[in-house]
């Protein structure tokens, strides 16, 4: 396995801003832990954000959140990216439509993601189809995530991605067999 953490909407707007919710704030501690874990292994870290202009598609549905240049679209701040991590903005639910996600994934060499973020049932489901169809593994950290909407996300995950859901704690277990991935080199 060679793995990268994909961190998806974990935001200002989410845990303590406009679509704040209780579930969302209970998964900051736990993807500190998961975040750690990718950290001391020197593992890649990857961060899919949303970074909305007023005239993106979610807007009818959600109406503003997370607008470029706002407080409410930067990282929560204890989850805040280090030098040589990884940020991509996203405008869409998926965090590999329209970003070069995939791109930065397959030039490190990477099989497996593992997600965790917000929300389960929306933003980090599109980007765990995403990731199914091309072709990545997929773990997703049960107690690093939350749902808004599709409170049985998990079975959904499993049936039909093929996941596998485990707990922030088992992380660092998972890893131990993990190699960490190698930069390859694409050729036309």
């Amino acid at each position: 396995m060679r793995p990268a953490l994909i961190i998806v909407d974990m935001l200002h707007d989410f845990i303590d801003g406009v679509l704040a919710t209780p579930e969302a704030r209970s998964t900051v501690e736990p993807a500190k832990r998961v975040l750690e874990a990718f950290r001391s292994k020197g593992l890649p870290v990857i961060y899919v954000n949303d970074a909305h202009y007023e005239t993106d598609i979610e807007m009818p549905l959600w109406g503003p959140h997370a607008m470029k240049g706002t407080k409410g679209a930067e990282v929560y701040h204890e989850l805040a990216p280090r030098p040589g991590e990884y940020v991509l903005e996203k405008h869409a639910y998926s965090g590999f439509y329209g970003t070069a996600l995939d791109h930065v994934l397959r030039s490190l060499g990477v099989d497996t993601v593992f997600l965790i973020g917000l929300d389960a049932d929306i933003c980090v489901r599109h980007t765990a189809a995403d990731a199914f169809f091309r072709g990545y593994r997929i773990y997703v950290v049960r107690d690093a995530v939350a749902a808004r909407i599709d409170k049985n996300w998990e079975a959904y995950y499993k049936r039909v991605y093929g996941a596998q859901v485990v707990d922030s704690a088992e992380v660092p277990e998972v890893l131990k067999s993990a190699e960490a991935p190698k930069k390859t080199v694409v050729t036309a």
